[in-house]
C-alpha cells in the first residue's frame, strides 16, 4: 500500500512582500487574465488562483514582467490543454524575442523550411497542433539555427547529397547542375 502526505507548509506568511504601491501596479498588470482575451477560457479555468501566484511572484521579483509573462504563459498553456487556444503575445505584451531576419508568429509549423529541405513546411503532415515561435522572414530558410537568404543555401548532387555552400570549391559549384 503506497501512502503520500504533503510536507507542512512553513513559511511564515503568504502575503507577497510587496510595498502597498507596488502592490496595486502589479494587481493591475496581473488582473490582466481576467479580461475579455483570455475570457474564452475562464469557464474552464479560474483566472483567480494564477492571479493570485502572479501577484506573489511580481512582488517577490520586484515586479519583473518576465514573472507576468511566465504566468500568463502557464494559463494560456492550462487553456490549451483545456482545448482553448488563445492568441495573447503581441510586440508590447510579453513579445517573444525572435533572431535577426525572423518574427513571432502564434503558430508555426513544425517542420520550419531549411537549407537541407527548402520545401519542408509545405510537405509537412498538416496537423491542428501548432506553437507559437519564431518563423523566418520571406525567402529566409533555416540553417544551423539561423535565418540564412536562401541564396546562401548550397545544393544537391544527382544522388541527392546535401552540400553547403561553405564546404564547396568553385570547382564543385560550376559542375553542379543547377535546376
Amino acid at each position: 500500500v503506497l501512502s503520500c502526505s504533503c510536507l507542512p507548509d512553513l513559511r511564515e506568511d503568504d502575503d507577497p512582500p510587496c510595498t502597498a504601491e507596488n502592490k496595486q501596479v502589479i494587481e493591475s498588470q496581473c488582473n490582466v487574465l481576467k479580461s475579455d482575451k483570455f475570457k474564452e477560457c475562464h469557464n474552464l479555468v479560474n483566472p483567480e488562483d494564477f492571479v493570485e501566484i502572479c501577484i506573489y511572484d511580481m512582488c517577490q521579483y520586484d515586479g519583473m514582467k518576465s514573472a507576468l509573462c511566465d504566468i500568463v504563459q502557464v494559463y494560456v498553456d492550462t487553456c490549451k490543454n483545456h482545448g482553448i487556444t488563445i492568441k495573447w503575445r503581441n510586440n508590447t505584451f510579453c513579445p517573444l524575442p525572435c533572431p535577426s531576419r525572423s518574427h513571432y508568429k502564434d503558430c508555426v509549423s513544425a517542420c520550419p523550411s531549411t537549407c537541407n529541405d527548402i520545401f519542408a513546411s509545405s510537405l509537412c503532415e498538416k496537423t491542428e497542433e501548432c506553437t507559437e515561435g519564431c518563423e523566418c522572414d520571406d525567402n529566409y530558410v533555416l540553417s544551423n539555427g539561423n535565418c540564412v537568404p536562401l541564396s546562401s543555401c548550397g545544393c544537391r548532387d544527382d544522388d541527392n547529397n546535401y552540400y553547403s555552400v561553405s564546404s564547396l570549391s568553385m570547382k564543385q559549384i560550376s559542375g553542379f547542375k543547377s535546376h
